[in-house]
Formats: C-alpha cells, structure tokens, sequence
C-alpha cells in the first residue's frame, strides 16, 4: 500500500555490504564537510548549529536523491557523529532528535516534491526549476523541524532569527553544492543525452 509513496527512496540495488560502505561514506562525508564549513565560513555563523550558509546541506540532499534509505541512514548516523565528537554534545536525547531531524527533513522533502511534481531519486534528470523547488522544500522542513525543536529544548531564544538564518544557510549551501554537481554530471559523457532536461 505504501510502497509507491516511498519509491523514491528505494536504494540501488547493490549488495549489502556496497549499502553499508555507502551509508558510512555518507556519515564520513557529513563530518568532514560539517568541519570545513565551520573552518570556511566561521564569520557566517549564527549560533553552534545554525550558519548563514551550510554547504552540509547539499550532502542531505543527495545523499537522499542518490541512495535512498540508505542515505538517510548515513545522514543520521553522521549527524550523530557530528554532535558527540565535533560539537562535544553528551545527551543522549538532543543527539537522536537532532540527527533524526537532519536525516528526516531531506527524506519529508523528496517524498512531497515527488508526489506533487513527479520529481525521481536522479539529479541528472532533474530540470533546474524543480531542483530550486526541491532545494527551498528541504531548506523549509530542516529550518521548522530544527527550531522547533530547537525552541521546545530551550537551546534558542530568537526562534525566527535563527529559522531564517537556517533557511537561507541550507538553501544556499544546497543550491552552491547542487547545481555544481549537476553540471558535473551533464558534462559527463555518459549523461550527454540528459542535457536537455
């Protein structure tokens, strides 16, 4: 019954252990490229969690696009990282809500932009007007996700400050890395017939 709603998800079919190697390729990514950007763009920096602009968002994004589930896996398990071993969080709760909510809001955005523009887990084929409505839903869901939670746990006083700050970092950091890759890829040979798209 659920199956096509969540078809977009669906990981490559590959063995077992390739998913898991690309699950802890995903996590490994979000840790490195969390810690470059907070070396990069440390003067756009809202709060410890919130920037002006966060290039890490574009790894939810396709991490999601191009592995399914198994990005979201990966997605989780490197924000978890990211939050015990980078920013030296120890409460258990924070860490899952927090990860789960990075991991969630790419997942909630796929789905919906799936259902209602008939957008596929596949960046080649991706058109750019619906690679920016893609991008503006993820940005959407990860800031309200993240500052309600943010605001329920009290780690945040100026909720639609730091909603807006998120909003525009995800959204920028996802559109920088995005359509740099999607140009990569319509360059590649092997995708020249999807220039069109």
């Amino acid at each position: 019954m659920f199956a096509p709603v969540f078809a977009p998800l669906r990981p490559p079919s590959v063995k077992p252990t390739t998913l898991f190697v690309q699950g802890a390729c995903v996590a490994l990514l979000w840790v490195g490229l969390f810690v470059l950007n907070s070396w990069l763009f440390k003067q756009f920096a809202f709060s410890e969690q919130v920037s002006w602009i966060f290039l890490p968002a574009a790894l939810r994004m396709l991490a999601v696009l191009v592995l399914g589930w198994v990005g979201v896996a990966g997605i989780f398990l490197g924000s978890a990282i990211t939050g015990v071993f980078v920013m030296g969080k120890i409460e258990g709760s924070q860490i899952l809500i927090g990860s789960a909510l990075s991991a969630l809001s790419p997942t909630l955005a796929l789905l919906l932009c799936a259902y209602a523009f008939g957008i596929r887990a596949n960046l080649v084929g991706l058109s750019a007007s619906k690679l920016f409505i893609l991008s503006v839903v993820a940005a959407s869901f990860t800031a309200v996700l993240h500052n309600i939670h943010f605001a329920l746990s009290g780690q945040v006083d100026a909720v639609g400050d730091s909603l807006l700050a998120m909003f525009i970092g995800d959204l920028v950091g996802t559109l920088v890395v995005l359509y740099l890759a999607k140009l990569i890829l319509m360059a590649l040979p092997l995708s020249g017939a999807s220039k069109s798209a």
